[in-house]
C-alpha cells in the first residue's frame, strides 16, 4: 500500500505542475502532458495489479509480488508514455492529431479513460469477492463505496462542470481542482479499506485458509 500511495503522491505532484497543459501548446506543457498521462494509466494499472495480489497469487508483500507490480507498471507507463509523446510530438506520424485540432486525441483520450475505468472495476469485484467469500467483518465494504463515491463524483465534476466553473470564476478554478480532492479522499478511502481488511481478526488470513 505505501507504494500505492508513495505513486499516488507523485501524480499529484505532476497534476500540479502541469495543470495548464491543456490549454497550450508549449512542448514543456506537452511532455508534462504526456507523463502525466502515463502516470494516470500506471497508476489505475498499480491499483488493478494491487487487487489481484489480494488473492495470494504470490504472497502480499514479498519481493516476488513487488518486483511483480513495480514491473508491470513500468511497462505500461512506458507504453503509455510512448503512445502520448508520439501523439504530441508525430514522432512516428502515425499518432499525430490532425493540423486543426493539435491538442485533440480521441485515441489518446479513450485509452486514458478506459483503462483506468477496466482498472477500477476489476478492483472493485476483486476486493468485493475477497471480504464477501473470506472475510466477517462488512466494514471494509462500507470503505470501498465511499471510494467509488468520491472518484465518480470527482470525474462528473471534471467532465460535467469544468467548463461551467472555469467560465463563472474566470478561469481561476476549474472542474480539475475538485476532481484532484476528490481523487485524493477515494485513496484515502482505499486506504481505509486496506487498513480494515489487514485489521479483521476472523483468523481467514491463516496462509492455509486464505487461498481459492
Amino acid at each position: 500500500m505505501t507504494l500505492l500511495l508513495s505513486f499516488f503522491c507523485v501524480l499529484l505532484v505532476f497534476n500540479l505542475v502541469g495543470a495548464d497543459f491543456i490549454y497550450s501548446s508549449g512542448q514543456a506543457n506537452r511532455w508534462l502532458g504526456a507523463v502525466n498521462t502515463a502516470l494516470v494509466v500506471s497508476f489505475f494499472w498499480m491499483l488493478f495489479t494491487f487487487g489481484a495480489v489480494g488473492f495470494q497469487i504470490m504472497a502480499d508483500g514479498s519481493l516476488k509480488s513487488m518486483l511483480s507490480i513495480i514491473g508491470s507498471t513500468a511497462i505500461i507507463f512506458i507504453g503509455m508514455g510512448y503512445i502520448a509523446a508520439d501523439t504530441a510530438f508525430g514522432i512516428s506520424n502515425g499518432l499525430k492529431p490532425k493540423p486543426s485540432s493539435p491538442l485533440q486525441s480521441p485515441g489518446v483520450f479513450t485509452i486514458y479513460l478506459v483503462i483506468p475505468l477496466v482498472a477500477i472495476v476489476l478492483f472493485a469485484i476483486l476486493q468485493t469477492t475477497i471480504v464477501v467469500k473470506f472475510l466477517s467483518a462488512r466494514l471494509p465494504l462500507v470503505w470501498l463505496m465511499c471510494s467509488f463515491i468520491c472518484f465518480a463524483a470527482g470525474q462528473g465534476i471534471m467532465f460535467g462542470a469544468s467548463k461551467k466553473m472555469c467560465q463563472g470564476t474566470n478561469h481561476r478554478i476549474d472542474g480539475a481542482f475538485f476532481a484532484t480532492l476528490l481523487d485524493t479522499a477515494a485513496v484515502s478511502c482505499i486506504y481505509g479499506f486496506w487498513s480494515a481488511i489487514t485489521v479483521d481478526d476472523s483468523g481467514v488470513y491463516e496462509e492455509d485458509e486464505y487461498k481459492f
